[in-house]
């Protein structure tokens, strides 16, 4: 890319690019109560900081990386297997919506 292209690109992935959760700021993240949250989201990536959005749009992007894991066919399978954990969305999205943007 040429250096103004470059500059845009690099300006996009600061703007846009995920910014990982810090744990020591969210303890919550560490208890059973975010289980699903950190299995779901950890198999493919860091663990997104919950400010990145608000609650309202939390549950759009939860749902996007659910296509993506059932597409991948990460945890989603054709069958459910009762050794893999059961992810509840509904868990994710409320340990996001807790600590989302105001």
């Amino acid at each position: 890319p040429s250096p103004d292209e470059e500059r845009a690109i690099i300006a996009y992935h600061r703007k846009h690019a995920m910014r990982p959760l810090d744990a020591t700021r969210i303890p919550e993240v560490n208890t059973p109560r975010a289980e699903s949250f950190r299995i779901a989201c950890g198999q493919c990536h860091a663990l997104p900081n919950p400010r990145m959005h608000t609650a309202k749009q939390w549950p759009a992007v939860v749902e996007r990386m659910q296509r993506n894991m059932e597409w991948m066919n990460r945890v989603v399978g054709s069958r459910p297997d009762p050794g893999e954990p059961q992810l509840k969305i509904e868990d994710i999205n409320a340990f996001l919506m807790r600590h989302a943007r105001r």
